[in-house]
């Protein structure tokens, strides 16, 4: 399995120069704060390629019985990027630097690997944003959307919940880390395709619980996801000042499309003109336990 996470860890972290999300197979109890998500995405990158370079030697030193090698390589790999990582992060990998055991090194390298998974599932959120009088705002309406239905991480085998309270427009559940899970979500599928095409993005008007630490996901269908197959495109956003200005998602963000996760390469852009689904999303590492996310008010900008 060591050397299958790296094949996979290699082939998403070489497609963007910019923050890739990398939906690990461990568990992660890493938490994640938002309020150094202003540092700039070079920095983060380094770290990422830092943690690249260390995984390359490390995965091939583990698997061939040199554990201590591998923890070694890991733990050097470490000291070198705290001061490229958002505070939380550091502070994350400083914590559990301090409870390595060097009597334990098998131990000592997986914890080391968990703490890169999450650093390197890591995506900064789109934040709200001051809006002006050339934004215009078209809002969905209870009518235009059909009934939610739940789509949680029990697909494989865990046992995260989730639901919707239509009276408060509200999201909340909670996630768990058991059997490899780890999201809750929601799911709106259209009756008819629509064409969204003369529209920028999307807009949200949103609180959320623990506002410094949870980030969330929209995500969006079109129809070449459907003929894919268990296909979407994915955007993270979040609002760690509970602050009442939109949160403007373009469509240009949704690029990648995705299956379980994992990027499929070749894959075309959101197409907004064909679209079939819109849901949103709460997963680890940042939301982790229950969770609530209220929506004021969501639609399309133009």
């Amino acid at each position: 399995m060591h050397s299958l996470l790296l094949i996979v860890f290699l082939m998403l972290l070489i497609q963007t120069s910019t923050t890739t999300a990398f939906v690990s197979n461990m568990s992660s109890s890493s938490r994640t704060s938002l309020t150094t998500t202003s540092l700039g995405a070079a920095e983060l990158n380094s770290a990422k390629r830092i943690i690249s370079q260390a995984i390359s030697i490390g995965v091939p030193a583990y698997n061939n019985g040199d554990i201590a090698k591998c923890a070694d390589v890991y733990e050097e790999a470490a000291k070198k990027i705290t001061t490229l990582l958002p505070e939380s992060l550091k502070k994350n990998l400083e914590e559990s630097m301090k409870t390595l055991s060097d009597t334990d090194i098998d131990a000592k390298a997986w914890a080391l690997r968990r703490q890169f998974d999450a650093i390197v599932e890591f995506q900064p959120p789109f934040l709200p944003v001051e809006s002006n009088n050339a934004t215009t705002f078209e809002t969905f309406t209870k009518q235009q959307l059909p009934n939610p239905v739940g789509v949680m991480d029990n697909v494989m085998g865990g046992i995260s919940e989730g639901g919707w309270m239509a009276e408060r427009n509200t999201f909340f559940g909670q996630t768990s880390l058991e059997n490899n899970g780890g999201f809750s979500s929601l799911r709106w599928k259209f009756t008819n395709i629509q064409n969204w095409s003369y529209a920028k993005g999307i807009y949200l008007k949103i609180k959320h619980s623990k506002p410094e630490q949870h980030t969330f996901q929209l995500i969006l269908k079109d129809k070449n996801c459907e003929r894919v197959g268990f296909a979407n495109y994915k955007s993270v956003f979040a609002n760690p000042n509970s602050i009442d200005e939109p949160i403007l998602l373009p469509f240009s963000a949704f690029n990648q499309m995705e299956r379980m996760g994992n990027s499929l390469n070749g894959s075309p852009p959101l197409n907004p003109s064909i679209v079939t689904e819109i849901g949103i999303m709460a997963i680890k590492p940042s939301v982790i336990g229950n969770f609530e996310l209220k929506v004021e008010e969501w639609g399309l900008y133009l």
